[in-house]
């Protein structure tokens, strides 16, 4: 039988492992980690025509499976924690890791594009240091200081634009959310 989209079974059967694990540690349910994967590969097939000319596949399917976990995150507390429709409130509160998450993801394009892909590769998508390393030829050392400056200043550009505060131990303590 022949494949219809190779590209999509190829990038799939390259990084469906690897998916699978990020959304098992984002989810903590192996379940619900399956049902996400599922909607990343329909979602793969769904834009069939655009996935196939993807410089970075595994880029697109760690994008869609951390969008698909974060939706997740909101129909959940949407069943346990919002009142039923007929007395919702006007504006729900957001929850404060999906705050966290929307502050990150507006703090990052404002990063020098070496710090948003070392932090996103290593950081988001669960990339090894030393496999950024080979990739990028360079040496391990090399790489854990790249990655070491890169956190410091998302650290401070999240203080800075979404007042995050650290405790005594370096701990996110709390932010004002929605700081965009």
């Amino acid at each position: 039988m022949r494949r219809a989209f190779p590209c999509i079974e190829s990038a799939w059967q390259a990084h469906r492992d690897e998916l699978r694990g990020f959304l098992i540690r984002h989810s903590g349910n192996q379940d619900t980690a399956d049902d996400l994967l599922q909607s990343v590969y329909t979602q793969a097939l769904t834009h069939r025509q655009q996935f196939c000319k993807l410089d970075s596949p595994r880029a697109w399917l760690f994008r869609v499976a951390r969008h698909q976990w974060i939706d997740q995150q909101r129909r959940d507390r949407r069943w346990t924690d919002q009142p039923p429709p007929e007395i919702a409130e006007e504006s729900p509160p957001t929850s404060p890791l999906v705050s966290l998450i929307n502050c990150i993801e507006h703090a990052m394009p404002h990063l020098e594009a070496k710090d948003r892909d070392i932090l996103r590769r290593c950081d988001l998508e669960g990339l090894r240091q030393a496999d950024y390393a080979d990739d990028h030829g360079l040496r391990l050392p090399a790489t854990k200081a790249r990655l070491r400056r890169a956190r410091q200043r998302l650290r401070q550009r999240l203080i800075d634009q979404c007042g995050i505060v650290f405790d005594e131990k370096g701990d996110i303590c709390c932010h004002r959310a929605d700081r965009g």
